[in-house]
Formats: structure tokens, sequence, C-alpha cells
């Protein structure tokens, strides 16, 4: 088989003169060399949707675990600990990984229309070492989790695995409890449009076995109390009954009308009260009035039928983003430092306990190209634009650097054909950039959607990798732009970009939820609900900048390139075989497209230009100095070889 015990032994020979075939084994082996070589590593994940990243990630975190004693079964791959064991080991760390994937899994990915199993945010694992490379702990770090998701799916789509766990798998005592029964159609932020979920379950197991193994992972291996992992589902039971609220529809030409809740809608609305602690009359003037301060006074005003819908869903994605970070900040803390049985837990040094040098392995979204692609599609691509950079900086680099040292022509080579500096300045530029020109756009009280797309097209008509629409009949040039990425040309729907970037959310809801009588609840809700930056001081004032979710997205994204940077990196390049999603199918243009669209075949190009084979002079030398009669040795460290004295 491709993944046995058999090929983890295969690549664990470190040592081993012979070059095992290519294989995810054998990127984790070489991250796992560089480690102890004194260095950090990271492994960069890429490819399309689809294409088996998430899996692939699987693989190189059960090889480290396999580097740390865990031991993996033949069949299922699964790790194990024997009960003589120590619990707090590296192996008992890497077990503690990988089931987390379970957890991640369940609350992150979702069905989309390319891949049943698609990771719906961005993942960076780094696993810590000492200076003795003796392994310490572990962080993960998540990015742009797709709360719209939650409220709203494209054709075919389904919400995260999670929700159908909890409608079709929770035992008939606590679904009552809940408010909940097995039906998907009855809730609205539950259906799919255009699909049907099997109600059997996914990947082979039920839904009961899937909720079972979810909550086995948060209360053994996170080490949640069953009452918390009861409230974390009671707040996702909340979610599920925030989608059945509903107001009436306004008469034709009353679009300002105060919104009311429709009778239908108070059964809903009184659950969702219930399982977040709050009073249900308030949580109705919460949702249908808004307090805005007039002088020194505050007055209450209605909210219009429109302000009301958004302001459930607003609620339904805060719940269950907070949802989501609290339950990775459970991971962190069972796989961080702070476990660490000698206590060690600051940062720098090179003392054995302290941090000293990482694994890190980044599972992050792929390319998207959908029917309708929104903000999420955009951020998604321009992470992948710019690892896509780093691919080009560190392969080309590398390549270029070695030609020019070997003296072989790089004539042949288009950089033309790989370089994405263009593309890269459309979305950062300063000041005429997208991220930076949809945040100003947003801070304007008449702002729209396509005023912002107006005055980011007049900003780079020069840009070729904005395509000129103007001429294109069946383009929308006032609500719509198109890109041209590296993986193709992608047009995005600029509908809805201005609210998704400013993502508000009431004070009065949040005020009402800090008061919680519901401990999960009130604490999910205790940090501030937004996110304020300081420019400099002027005088004794102090302006407030406002920083939406895109210009947040992007200093996240550029501290991840720091640290990937900062570090020796290596490439797995996942490639779908066919669209349909069927096993044994190859698809010969659609995989050369995927090679050719990532920079793989100038690649092989510019390295084919090259010498064949190239072997490190002490290598050659320990092997064939004996046919020079001992009149060569190798000089250790320098590469040189000298004559023997």
């Amino acid at each position: 088989g491709l993944y046995t015990s058999e090929r983890l032994a295969e690549y664990a020979e470190l040592a081993a003169e012979r070059t095992p075939p290519p294989h995810a084994y054998a990127i984790a082996a070489a991250a796992y060399k560089g480690l102890l070589a004194g260095g950090s590593q990271s492994i960069v994940i890429t490819g399309e949707s689809g294409a088996g990243k998430t899996e692939t990630a699987k693989r190189m975190m059960q090889f480290l675990a396999y580097m740390a004693g865990a031991r993996v079964g033949d069949a299922s791959l699964k790790l194990e600990l024997g009960p003589a064991d120590d619990r707090k080991s590296a192996a008992a760390l890497h077990v503690t990984l990988l089931r987390t994937n379970a957890v991640m899994e369940a609350f992150g990915n979702a069905r989309t229309t390319m891949n049943d199993n698609s990771s719906r945010f961005g993942k960076f694992l780094a696993v810590q070492y000492d200076s003795s490379a003796r392994l310490l702990g572990a962080q993960i770090n998540t990015y742009l989790l797709e709360k719209t998701r939650v409220v709203q799916r494209g054709e075919g789509e389904a919400s995260f695995h999670v929700v159908y766990m909890l409608l079709l798998g929770l035992p008939p005592s606590e679904a009552g409890q809940l408010e909940l029964k097995p039906d998907v159609h009855a809730f609205r932020y539950a259906r799919l449009h255009g699909a049907e979920l099997d109600s059997a379950g996914r990947d082979g197991l039920t839904w009961p076995a899937q909720l079972e193994e979810v909550r086995g992972v948060l209360t053994g291996a996170i080490g949640l109390g069953a009452t918390e992992v009861l409230a974390t589902l009671s707040v996702l039971a909340a979610v599920l009954h925030c989608g059945n609220i509903d107001f009436a529809t306004p008469i034709s030409g009353q679009t300002s009308a105060g919104a009311a809740l429709n009778e239908a809608a108070l059964r809903p609305l009184k659950a969702l009260a219930r399982l977040l602690g709050i009073d249900a009359g308030k949580l109705c003037d919460a949702l249908t009035t808004r307090c805005i301060r007039a002088g020194t006074e505050w007055v209450t005003k209605p909210n219009t039928f429109r302000e009301a819908s958004d302001l459930a869903d607003a609620l339904a994605k805060q719940l269950y983003a907070r949802v989501f970070e609290r339950v990775v900040a459970a991971i962190n803390a069972a796989i961080g430092l702070a476990r660490a049985s000698d206590g060690a837990g600051a940062v720098g040094g090179g003392a054995a306990g302290a941090p000293h040098s990482f694994i890190g392995i980044l599972d992050i979204f792929g390319f998207e190209l959908f029917t309708a692609n929104s903000l999420e599609q955009l951020l998604i691509n321009y992470t992948n634009e710019q690892l896509q950079s780093l691919f080009n900086g560190v392969v080309f680099a590398a390549a270029l650097a070695e030609a020019k040292l070997e003296g072989v022509s790089m004539a042949a080579f288009d950089e033309s054909q790989v370089d994405n500096r263009d593309v890269l300045a459309l979305f950062n530029a300063e000041r005429v950039g997208l991220v930076p020109t949809l945040n100003e756009e947003c801070i304007f009280p008449k702002g729209t959607d396509e005023s912002f797309v107006a005055k980011f097209k007049r900003a780079n008509v020069k840009n070729p990798r904005l395509v000129d629409d103007s001429s294109d009949a069946k383009a929308d040039p006032k609500g719509a732009f198109t890109v041209r990425h590296f993986a193709g040309d992608v047009t995005y729907t600029a509908s809805g970009f201005l609210l998704k970037n400013k993502d508000p959310f009431s004070e009065d809801l949040a005020a009402l939820l800090r008061a919680s009588s519901v401990p999960l609840v009130a604490a999910l809700f205790a940090a501030p609900t937004a996110e304020r930056t300081s420019s400099k001081r002027s005088g004794a004032f102090q302006r407030l900048v406002f920083r939406g979710v895109a210009p947040q997205f992007e200093s996240q994204l550029q501290r991840l390139m720091r640290v990937l940077g900062a570090s020796t990196v290596h490439f797995v390049r996942c490639v779908k075989p066919n669209t349909a999603k069927a096993a044994r199918r190859f698809d010969d243009e659609r995989v050369l497209a995927q090679l050719r669209c990532g920079g793989v075949m100038e690649a092989v190009r510019v390295f084919a230009a090259g010498y064949p084979d190239r072997v490190p002079f002490d290598a050659f030398a320990a092997r064939f100095g004996v046919l020079g009669g001992g009149a060569w040795i190798s000089e250790w460290g320098t590469g040189a070889l000298a004559p023997a004295s």
C-alpha cells in the first residue's frame, strides 16, 4: 500500500544512502532532517480545492508522530499508545494532535461543489522543539473561517459538518433538550439547495458515530468537561434556531417600516433565548430596534425588515465563529508549551526546554472558482497568489542561482510565465490596491459596492491583471470585476463586499449576551466585539482607524509569510485528477493545466536545462575516493577536496 507502517519505516531511515521515491513521507523526512541540522522548517501544501491538501497534511503529521515513537496500524493508520506509554511523551502529543483533526474538520469543513470535505479555513500547525530536537508542544493558528456559510450557501453546497452531526446524531433525549428534530429541511441554516444530504452519514461513518467521535476528542484528548461540551452543542443548536426567526415581509413600498416578528417565529425565538440564557423579550427588542445617541440622550429607533434579518444572521455568524475560536483555543491549551512536564514556556533562547525551532505544516484553502465568487473567494485566491510568489522565489531563485554557478544558459526561461507581482500589487498596493480601496470605501457614509468597483477599476486601469470587461456584453462592469490569476481568470461579484468587510454586530445584542446566565455564552462575548486600532496621537485626541475583515486578514497573511520566509520551505503540490470527484479517473488536460498554472512545468524546464545529476563533494568522495587509491579525501564542512598528506 501507499501509506503503511512499512512505508513509514522506509522513509524514517534518515541516514539511508538510497534516496526513496517521491512521497509525502519523503517531504516530512526532509523537514525532520533539516530540523536535526538546526533550523526551523515549513511544509507548504498547495493545490485546488479537493486536491487532497488536508489528507496530505495528516500524512505529514503521522510521519512526525512515528518519529516520536507512536505506533501506526496498517489498516487505518490510526495512532495508538500502549498502556505503559507516557501520556506526556512526544508520542502522546502527536496522538492528541491527530485526534484533534476530527474536531477541526467537524467545525471547519463542509461540502462544496468541488470537494465533499473542503476546509473552509486555513491552518498553520507549528510543532515546536528545543535545541536538542526534543518535542515541547505545538500551536495551531487559523485563518479566515468562512462564517458566511453558516447563514447562506451556493447551489449544491452544505453547512459545516457539525451542523448535521447535531441534527442527525444527537440521542433523542438530548435533541429534546435542545428543541431539535432530525430533519435538515426544518432549519433554514441547514437546508441544501439543489442537492440532498446523505442521512446515513459521511465517509462510511454514521452521523451519531461522528458526533460521538467529536465528543470523545473534546473530553478525552482536549480535556473539556462533559458539561462544557454540552454547552457548546447548545450554542450550535441556538445558531440553528436563529435561522428560523423571520420577520413580517413589509408591504410593497414600505421597506423602511419597522420590523415585526412573524407569529411563527415566536417558538424559535424562545428556544434561542433559553439556550443563550437571555430574556426572550429583550432579545426581540435587540433584533427589531437599536439604541442611538442623540446629543446627550439615547433614542430607540426601529430596525427595518432588512436590518432585523441581517442582525439575526450576524448573531448566528458571531455565535458560530466564537465557538470555533474557543475550540481552537482549547486545542492549543491541550497541545501547547504549557503542557510540557518541565514547565518550559518562554519563547527564545537555545537551552534545552525552551522553544528553539519548529516544523510547520500549512494546510490552507486552495484556489477557488465558483459560479458566483464573493469576498471569501477573493481573499482565498489572494492567499494562493502569495504562496505562489513564495514558491517562485524559493524554487526559481535557487534554480537560476545554481544554473549561473554552473555556467548554464537560462535564455529559454520565460520569467513572465511565473511572475505574479502585478496581481499582488492589484491586491495590496498602497492606496490603490483592492484591500485598501475596499477598506476606505467602507468609511464613507455613502460608499456602496458599485462605488468601490468603480474606484478600484479607475485606479488600476493600467494593471494587466485586471481584465478590461468594458466591451463584454455579458459582463456587469458596475457590479463585478475580473482578475487574471496565476490559475486562470476569476470574475468576482462585488455585491455584499462592503457589508462583509465591515462585519457589523449590534452592541445592544453584545451587551445582552455578556449578561447571559449561561457561563459559556457570557465568556464568548466578554471580549470587545470589534477590533479597533489607533493612529498616532494628535494633541489630546486619538483618532480611531477602521480596519475591516480584509485588512485584518491581510495583516495575518503577512505575518504568516514572514514566518514561512524565516524557515526552510518545502513544497507539496496536490493535483486534482478530475472534476467529477471520481476514483481512478485521470483527466490529462485537467492535470496538465494545474501543473502549468502552478509553475511546475516552468520549474521543470529550468532544472532540465542544467546538469541531470548533482552530488555533494563529500558524498562523492566518500563513495568513489577509493578509486583514487586514497589520494583524495573530503574536507568535511567545506565541500572542498584536498590531496592526502
